[in-house]
């Protein structure tokens, strides 16, 4: 990337992207055109002092932990949006208000999207300097200009435009006691359907110091679902932009929508360079005659008649990673996923493996 100061208080900043996948049959991976700008904005107001910020152009959105709306960069294409934010600063608040429409992404030569996915929000966040403790309270509206049919037969097609709002609260000092919930609360039309949907996501733990920095966690993630698929109303939570991959498994076969997830973690530095990290995570449907979907939405079990009941299967996760050199970085790990009752009846009874090493080389 490239960011040019032109003045104290206008800066330029441009990112491309060019994406391969080596030995596959077809291994250009990228949007309309073979290389792209994943970012090129500007920025205006920079001085420290000033209140008011404004950036325009394509850029990448990162809000609370990216549950919502995040930069999806765990993929090898990120996330960016088309769009501007508005930034206002006073005293411990920093409040944005931002529209902004995703970039389409064009995999394998596939066609291009027919419409855009638009998303304005104002996302308020209060974060006393010196203290651990921070408050988000936002709203976010969405609108797919793909128009899709409902649960109705006959129905007439329409768009998508649903409202969230919500409020998270993370209190995370160094050491000690630390924790954070999120609760979100949807409402709109999912087509011709009416919308209603809620999530909620509460973590508690303890982090020691000292030479292995132990840490333990728990975690419970909660997602409405649609336990009747044929009566025009959508309960289903729409999780928006996010960057699953970090909180519901590693082998992203969930998101976070018709679940719930207890978690638990253990960490710690086995070396002063060397972090491991092992988590467990059992799942269930919320609704059992709704879907399974991964991480990306694509339907991985269904039962309409919920006789298949709620267990998903549970999932354990093991991740190292390890600073070889100041801008060298390895990151490996493993899941294996044991299926429950529910998966064995839609899937098979076969577990699923996954594991991977990931490289980064800093310039």
């Amino acid at each position: 990337n490239l960011r040019a100061r032109l003045h104290s208080r206008f800066s330029l900043f441009v990112q491309g992207q060019d994406v391969w996948l080596f030995d596959a049959k077809g291994d250009k991976v990228i949007h309309d055109l073979n290389t792209n700008l994943h970012q090129a904005y500007f920025d205006w107001g920079l001085d420290p002092e000033a209140r008011w910020e404004f950036r325009g152009g394509r850029q990448e959105w990162i809000y609370g932990e990216e549950r919502l709306v995040g930069a999806f960069n765990w993929d090898n294409v990120g996330r960016s949006f088309d769009g501007a934010r508005l930034r206002f600063r006073r005293g411990a608040w920093t409040n944005d208000f931002l529209w902004g429409r995703q970039v389409d992404v064009r995999r394998n030569g596939a066609r291009s999207r027919l419409a855009g996915q638009d998303l304005s929000a104002a996302y308020l966040t209060r974060a006393p300097k010196g203290s651990p403790g921070k408050l988000d309270l936002y709203a976010l509206f969405l609108r797919d200009g793909l128009r899709t049919s409902g649960e109705l037969a006959g129905a007439p097609r329409q768009t998508l435009r649903i409202v969230t709002l919500g409020l998270r609260r993370l209190f995370e000092p160094k050491t000690g006691w630390r924790y954070s919930v999120e609760n979100a609360w949807q409402a709109g039309k999912r087509g011709p359907d009416g919308h209603r949907a809620v999530a909620l996501i509460a973590t508690t733990g303890y982090a020691w110091g000292g030479r292995w920095k132990p840490r333990l966690g728990v975690e419970y993630d909660f997602a409405t679902g649609d336990n009747a698929s044929k009566d025009g109303r959508s309960r289903e939570f729409h999780n928006l932009f996010p960057t699953n991959h970090p909180f519901y498994g590693y082998a992203d076969l969930l998101g976070l929508r018709n679940m719930h997830d207890f978690r638990g973690t253990a960490a710690t530095s086995l070396h002063s360079k060397v972090q491991f990290e092992f988590d467990y995570h059992h799942f269930l449907l919320a609704s059992p005659r709704g879907p399974w979907k991964d991480a990306r939405g694509r339907v991985l079990g269904f039962d309409p008649t919920g006789q298949s009941g709620r267990d998903i299967g549970q999932e354990l996760d093991f991740t190292f990673r390890l600073p070889l050199h100041q801008h060298f970085h390895l990151l490996g790990g493993y899941s294996l996923f044991l299926p429950g009752r529910f998966a064995e009846r839609t899937r098979g009874p076969e577990p699923h493996h996954f594991a991977y090493i990931q490289t980064t080389v800093r310039f």
